[in-house]
């Protein structure tokens, strides 16, 4: 063992080494690691607690699937969910702590992220949902993807770049990922937002009560009409409905009159006018 370890490393040692179970253990040894200084006479034994560290988490992940697994499911928060499937090491940590407000465990070795990651990525009135999926790939994180929104197959730039992708295509065929995109990991919060925005075909519509201001607006599928839009704002609408009026890219002019069929577009507002 290196005798040039900082002092506070023996108690992580120690707590490692009195660690009864599997869960504790691991636990400890990402400690262990975190805590051992990056040098060449800590080369060799930052490997051993490394593999001890993969062995650790394939044996617990092998107990928890003979026993069945534990179901595990993300509450969907904000107006998209989109999940983040990438291999261990990719960078895919500090690609979620960048995008949104999270503060995901970033380390240098394989399989940091145990459980999964979530952040909030807002982008022009639009609140995205990111969940970074543990690269286990299990059946029980993996449900969480398939339950998503969308996918963003995630490309880093630490590892070589077709190999990842032919792995990522072959896990996505393999767990019938069917909606999905690439994303790598320099692209601009801004151009995630279209691809995101593109591949989902979402438009955001706003409403307001007559000379009062617009409210957050509403995702929906492109394809919404006014009648839909009425149901959503509340039940009576629809019932009392007089007419609408529009200002946006759907109306010729703003403050068009409209009746419930009018096709909305993205960034419209809707003022809903009711009998008397």
């Amino acid at each position: 063992m290196p005798t040039n370890l900082p002092a506070e490393w023996n108690k992580y040692y120690e707590e490692y080494r009195s660690a009864k179970t599997p869960k504790e253990k691991i636990k400890a040894l990402e400690e262990v690691i975190a805590h051992t200084p990056k040098n060449k006479a800590t080369e060799k034994i930052l490997g051993k607690f490394k593999r001890k560290l993969a062995e650790l988490r394939k044996e617990a992940e092998k107990k928890r699937q003979k026993g069945g697994g534990k179901s595990v499911s993300i509450a969907k928060e904000g107006d998209v969910q989109v999940s983040i499937i990438g291999l261990a090491n990719s960078g895919k940590s500090t690609f979620l702590k960048r995008i949104t407000n999270s503060e995901p465990k970033i380390a240098d070795y394989p399989y940091t992220t145990t459980e999964p990651e979530v952040g909030m990525f807002e982008f022009e009135d639009v609140k995205i949902q990111m969940i970074e999926i543990p690269s286990t790939f299990t059946k029980e994180v993996l449900s969480i993807a398939k339950s998503s929104d969308l996918v963003l197959l995630f490309v880093g730039e630490i590892l070589d770049k077709e190999a990842q992708i032919r792995e990522l295509e072959r896990i996505g065929k393999e767990e019938r990922i069917e909606k999905y995109v690439f994303v790598e990991s320099r692209i601009s919060r801004e151009d995630l937002f279209r691809k995101i925005w593109g591949k989902l075909d979402l438009i955001r519509i706003y409403t307001r009560e007559p000379g009062k201001s617009t409210k957050e607006p509403m995702v929906v599928k492109k394809g919404f009409t006014v009648e839909d839009i009425a149901k959503r704002v509340h039940k009576d609408f629809l019932r009392y409905f007089r007419y609408a009026k529009i200002r946006g890219p759907s109306a010729d002019f703003d403050g068009q009159r409209v009746g419930l069929e009018h096709e909305l577009n993205d960034r419209d507002i809707v003022e809903i006018y009711l009998k008397k």
